[in-house]
């Protein structure tokens, strides 16, 4: 599928940016902060039903090896009818992709008793501004564990493994 192919392209150097942002491998939990090696992925994954699941995906910096595995997922996640398939930890990210939509902004829907400080990332429609290749990128973080000055610093990082793969 070619959304399969958009995702992986920007999922990859995605999960690489988050691990070079120390502020994005920090979690809360219950009353302590922890600082995570290695940050993997849970990425939505639609189904033929319209349905999607939810994907764990480890991390992997080589490109082989990261395509084979969420590409293994990605099936498995299609051939269930699960929302979630399996346990998965405090040290990942959430990604999304919107490959239909240019957008400028995206909201996640929050359960506000539960204290969430995975970041969230989404990535909507590639488009063309004169002969400027321009991707829309949304990133949410707790306020508690990451800022702006970290959310430039994995845009910065983003921008540079996207121009330099």
């Amino acid at each position: 599928m070619e959304q399969d192919l958009f995702f992986s392209l920007l999922y990859l150097p995605g999960a690489k940016a988050v691990n070079q942002t120390e502020a994005f491998k920090y979690r809360l939990e219950g009353n302590e902060l922890y600082l995570y090696d290695v940050i993997n992925g849970s990425a939505t994954i639609d189904r033929d039903n319209g349905t999607f699941g939810f994907s764990y995906i480890p991390y992997f910096e080589d490109l082989g090896l990261f395509m084979e595995r969420a590409t293994e997922e990605m099936i498995e996640v299609r051939m269930s009818d699960q929302l979630i398939r399996h346990e998965i930890g405090e040290n990942i990210i959430h990604f999304s992709s919107l490959p239909w939509i240019k957008f400028s902004h995206v909201s996640h829907p929050r359960d506000y008793k539960r204290r969430d400080s995975i970041p969230k990332v989404t990535v909507g429609k590639y488009y063309l501004e004169g002969k400027k290749r321009m991707i829309p990128v949304s990133v949410h973080v707790h306020h508690a564990v990451a800022d702006g000055l970290h959310v430039g610093q994995f845009f910065e990082t983003l921008q540079k493994l996207l121009m330099n793969p």
